[in-house]
């Protein structure tokens, strides 16, 4: 089926109030959260956009307000239980939090307390604009449970205020379609059961300190095929610490296939890259115009053999959470994980739309969740002046400077910068569906 095939019932939500159905795949965010206080919200996307000026507070909070009263899916928590909890609209509009940051650089979580900061699926808010003053700079960051939106959901909320900054109207949103809605009718294919046979690209598991930590990097001037570079890239490191099977995770915005479909929902489906010694850029960009020529990122995630994924809505959260952390030990032992890694690309971020309300933006870049069982997490975002690098990685492959050695391999891999006349620079080009298949749908 062809997204000019599809359709999908547009819904008012000034007159129908919101709800969705909680899917499986935000049922196991959701169970990642620590329920009980302190609250602890792991599974979280935050987008992060760096500027200079004298911010006008309440002009911003005017702005987020108008937003979010034109997203529902800004305002959501969750109610009901098993497979009967459904988000709805919560009546409370997103908070704008002003935040002191001190002489924190942006550079890493460390004097960021912050961005630990919880929104609890079942009490909310599930989203939030921080306004961080520092000595040197400020930043605005637009935090969402990741059950209730994705990356890109998230910088379609951060887009619709910064509209409203600059006198224009926000774009709201004209759907409550759940992931599993929209997967169902591009697809009746479900995915393989994928084992843990790979190594993390830094190594083995050291010492049995827990929890992750992110460092950025900041690459000026323009690349070509950003994409397959890193990953081949990555792909080398892991094969130095004698791994040569390697595949990655890459998210993909399923938004696209239906035409007119706007949302801050989690709609993000997935494909899985495997990359050999043999892998070349061409072969890469040849590997992920063909699968999403066969719609692969909407294909139906295996977690369970022989369970069918909305059999796991009756799964209790605590259920999935100790089942979830008997995976984090046994991963920690054995070193093998799903997947290499999760490279998460965000394409080209427009600065020049993000100013506003005596703020103007100088950088953007998304914080990867703090997904437990992960091994290695990459966001790669882009603007005019070159690409932000986000690599979060658990502190147990962290040791001995591992994390920033593999963003030195990262940045070595993008090779030398080409002049703006020799190529478009757009960090997602290699990404790009086929002709068939338009409009572009963009790994997040």
């Amino acid at each position: 089926m062809s997204f000019e095939s599809m359709s999908f019932k547009t819904m008012s939500f000034k007159t129908t109030p919101y709800k969705r159905k909680l899917s499986p795949v935000e049922r196991y965010y959701i169970s990642c959260d620590k329920r009980t206080l302190p609250y602890h919200t792991p599974c979280l996307n935050q987008m992060m956009v760096e500027g200079t000026g004298i911010v006008d507070e309440k002009t911003w909070a005017k702005a987020v307000k108008t937003a979010s009263l034109a997203n529902p899916g800004s305002r959501i928590i969750l109610k009901g239980s098993l497979g009967f909890a459904c988000w709805v609209d919560s009546g409370k509009t997103t908070p704008f939090r002003v935040v002191n940051g001190g002489i924190w650089d942006g550079q890493s979580d460390t004097g960021a307390p912050f961005l630990e900061d919880p929104l609890p699926a079942y009490e909310g808010p599930t989203s939030e604009v921080l306004l961080v003053k520092c000595v040197h700079k400020s930043y605005i960051v637009f935090r969402s449970h990741h059950g209730a939106m994705d990356g890109r959901g998230t910088q379609a909320f951060a887009d619709d205020v910064f509209r409203v900054l600059n006198g224009g109207e926000p774009l709201g949103e004209n759907s409550a379609m759940s992931d599993l809605d929209l997967s169902t009718q591009l697809t009746s294919v479900r995915s393989e059961m994928l084992t843990d046979q790979v190594r993390a690209p830094t190594g083995l598991p050291e010492g049995n300190e827990k929890g992750r930590i992110w460092y950025r990097r900041t690459v000026t001037g323009k690349f070509s095929q950003v994409l397959a570079r890193i990953a081949i890239g990555i792909a080398q490191s892991a094969r130095d610490y004698g791994d040569t099977n390697v595949r990655f995770q890459l998210p993909v915005d399923m938004r696209p296939r239906v035409k007119g479909l706007r949302s801050t929902a989690n709609l993000s489906g997935g494909i899985m890259m495997n990359v050999t010694s043999e892998t070349s850029v061409s072969s890469w960009q040849h590997m992920i115009k063909n699968k999403l020529a066969e719609k692969r990122e909407a294909v139906i995630p295996s977690f369970m053999k022989f369970v069918p994924i909305r059999l796991l809505c009756w799964i209790s959260l605590k259920m999935m959470k100790n089942a979830n952390e008997k995976l984090v030990e046994k991963r920690m032992l054995t070193g093998q994980y799903r997947a290499t890694g999760i490279i998460s690309n965000l394409g080209l971020l427009p600065l020049e739309q993000y100013q506003g309300g005596g703020f103007k933006a100088t950088s953007a870049l998304f914080i990867p969740p703090d997904f437990d069982t992960t091994a290695f997490f990459l966001t790669v975002a882009g603007n005019k002046n070159g690409i932000e690098l986000v690599l979060r990685l658990p502190k147990v492959l962290a040791t001995r400077g591992r994390l920033n050695k593999a963003l030195d391999a990262i940045v070595s891999s993008l090779g030398k910068a080409v002049e703006p006349s020799k190529s478009s620079a757009v960090p997602n080009e290699s990404s790009k569906a086929p002709q068939e298949t338009k409009p572009e749908l963009l790994p997040l």
